[in-house]
């Protein structure tokens, strides 16, 4: 087997906060793996055995639900699949320092002889995707297999993600705020925009209201990229808000390159109604 597979011959897979149903993905050469839904004492296969609009729902009727990783079969099935038909596999995941997915894929890995290499998005959703296409696109230019992450670190390290709730029910819900800073924030209808960045989410500026809030957002990403980006929204049933969001972004000159589900990772943490901007450099 030659060390450098032709890009042809490695198979992507990436976890399911990527915001893609798993039939989406497939068509844009993805192979997913779903995270898990925690509910009722209970585990779901996120895509697989409960929908986007299901966990809505559910959150929306005040039951509690949390996220988890990538079961290590479902990689390991993955894997052993795709390496029947590719030469190499290239599976990109949420963050490591906000899911144990990532780790539980480089322990499954080990046991493919070096052919899957897991890289960390440090992002997830529309970040997510925008570090997957960017490894693509360096394998289809001739980057070395050996070389690949250390290719892509500057693309990640300048990705940046921007999340905008529409309420703080579900940020004091998690313990993400106090019982009196939403007390205070609802009276005042502030909003904290959550900063996702070099792996890790930050809190950013807080605004009164959420139209303010689109109008920070557009602020941040004019900050970060003053010479435009490739840009992805994301939305947890809040197509309205995201659409406006991208209106906006369009008269910065910047293209939006597509709109994806938030997921149930930033849906059950954020709340339903959240938007949320993606951002790398351009190619």
């Amino acid at each position: 087997m030659a060390s450098t597979p032709t890009a042809s011959k490695v198979a992507f897979v990436a976890d399911s906060t990527l915001g893609l149903t798993p039939e989406e993905a497939l068509q844009e050469g993805i192979h997913l793996v779903p995270q898990q839904v925690i509910h009722g004492g209970r585990s779901y296969r996120d895509l697989v055995e409960i929908r986007p609009e299901e966990v809505l729902n559910l959150l929306e009727k005040g039951e509690r639900l949390s996220t988890s990783q990538v079961a290590p079969e479902d990689l390991r099935e993955t894997y052993a699949r795709l390496l029947k038909t590719h030469e190499r596999v290239v599976s990109v995941h949420v963050s490591g320092k906000l899911s144990g997915t990532l780790s539980t894929a480089m322990r499954v890995a080990q046991g493919f002889g070096g052919r899957v290499l897991v890289l960390d998005s440090w992002s997830l959703n529309g970040g997510l995707k925008l570090v997957l296409e960017e490894a693509r696109r360096l394998l289809e230019a001739g980057v070395a297999w050996e070389g690949l992450e250390a290719a892509l670190a500057p693309f990640r390290a300048r990705v940046r993600g921007y999340v905008l709730p529409q309420t703080l029910t579900y940020l004091h819900r998690l313990g993400r705020i106090s019982g009196l800073k939403r007390f205070v924030g609802g009276l005042l209808r502030i909003l904290p925009i959550l900063e996702v960045k070099e792996g890790g989410v930050f809190p950013g500026p807080r605004v009164r209201g959420f139209g303010e809030g689109l109008r920070k957002v557009v602020e941040l990403f004019r900050r970060d990229f003053p010479s435009g980006a490739q840009v992805y929204l994301a939305h947890a049933g809040n197509g309205e808000g995201a659409r406006a969001l991208g209106e906006a972004i369009r008269q910065e000159g910047v293209e939006v390159l597509g709109m994806l589900p938030a997921g149930a990772a930033v849906s059950v943490h954020a709340g339903p109604g959240t938007v949320a901007l993606f951002a790398g450099p351009r190619g």
